[in-house]
């Protein structure tokens, strides 16, 4: 259920995050040179990065495994990441406080997942 959860609030955050592509990309226009090219990319590219780890953590939320618990403490430090990153840089804005929560309830699924036991192979296998 946590993890259900987790997986929707990535998928959630990369979709407003990629809500505001066309106001990024209209600022970009007046940053000279290359990087002003680069921002809207990036942009897109921390969008896409958050919605691949949403459907890494619904594959794990429908299909549990021993590995999940490491997993899913690994997906939750790429919001947390960029949080920190954003309150070193720019401070704190209304975003940070959602990429702490997802994080944060990512961590939360991490702890309370029970992975499913490896399968008994049977007797006679080595």
């Amino acid at each position: 259920m946590l993890t259900g959860a987790a997986s929707l609030s990535f998928f959630l955050t990369a979709a407003l995050h990629g809500s505001g592509y066309a106001s990024v990309a209209a600022a970009a226009e007046s940053v000279p040179g290359t990087i002003g090219q680069l921002i809207p990319a990036l942009w897109l590219v921390f969008s896409s990065d958050l919605a691949v780890i949403g459907l890494i953590i619904a594959v794990l939320a429908f299909r549990p495994t021993p590995a999940a618990r490491p997993i899913l403490a690994i997906a939750a430090l790429c919001p947390l990441a960029a949080a920190s990153l954003q309150l070193v840089t720019i401070g704190f804005v209304p975003p940070t406080a959602l990429l702490i929560a997802v994080g944060l309830l990512t961590l939360l699924s991490a702890v309370a997942a029970k992975p499913k036991a490896p399968q008994d192979r049977g007797a006679g296998s080595a």
